[in-house]
């Protein structure tokens, strides 16, 4: 899993442009967002905070007759909310900061970016520089808004459950 933090996105930018074609996304929602659900670091990230969790909460859960998924839902996924908060955000600042994967996979101009958008502001013949800040500033209101979110998910995962002792 930590090689694969090493393999540039530039490696996979075809392969996943291939598949969405075969799959028939392109210029849809799905080719903006499924490519990028599972990446390496959310993997390692979401793995590493797993490990940490105590084996007295699973035995707990074992003995009170919960199964694996049981065990997942009630108490694993719980304690994770920082570990997710955290994950999504990233998620999400990485996803909505793409410029290439969206300008190749979407045709139309209601499926692009903002991103996109501000760039075509800035490319008319006179840019006019209060249009492309109001742009920009419209861009980063959506990050500022997930970082706000996911900072009291983090507050609040913390604070839930856990062994006392």
């Amino acid at each position: 899993m930590v090689a694969l933090l090493l393999v540039p996105g530039e490696v996979t930018f075809l392969p996943l442009y291939d598949l969405v074609t075969h799959l028939g996304w392109l210029d849809t929602y799905w080719a903006l967002v499924v490519p990028f659900l599972a990446t390496p670091i959310g993997i390692f990230l979401m793995r590493q905070f797993f490990k940490t969790l105590p084996q007295d909460l699973f035995d707990a859960a074992r003995i009170d007759g919960a199964g694996h998924l049981r065990m997942l839902w009630h108490v694993a996924l719980p304690l994770a909310r920082p570990a997710l908060g955290a994950l999504g955000a990233l998620s999400f600042l990485s996803a909505w900061n793409m410029y290439l994967w969206p300008l190749v996979v979407t045709r139309s101009t209601e499926m692009q970016t903002v991103q996109i958008g501000v760039n075509m502001i800035l490319n008319e013949e006179a840019a006019r520089w209060n249009v492309v800040a109001a742009g920009a500033i419209l861009a980063l209101l959506p990050t500022l808004v997930a970082f706000l979110v996911a900072q009291r998910q983090f507050v609040r995962g913390i604070t839930l459950g856990g062994l006392k002792g």
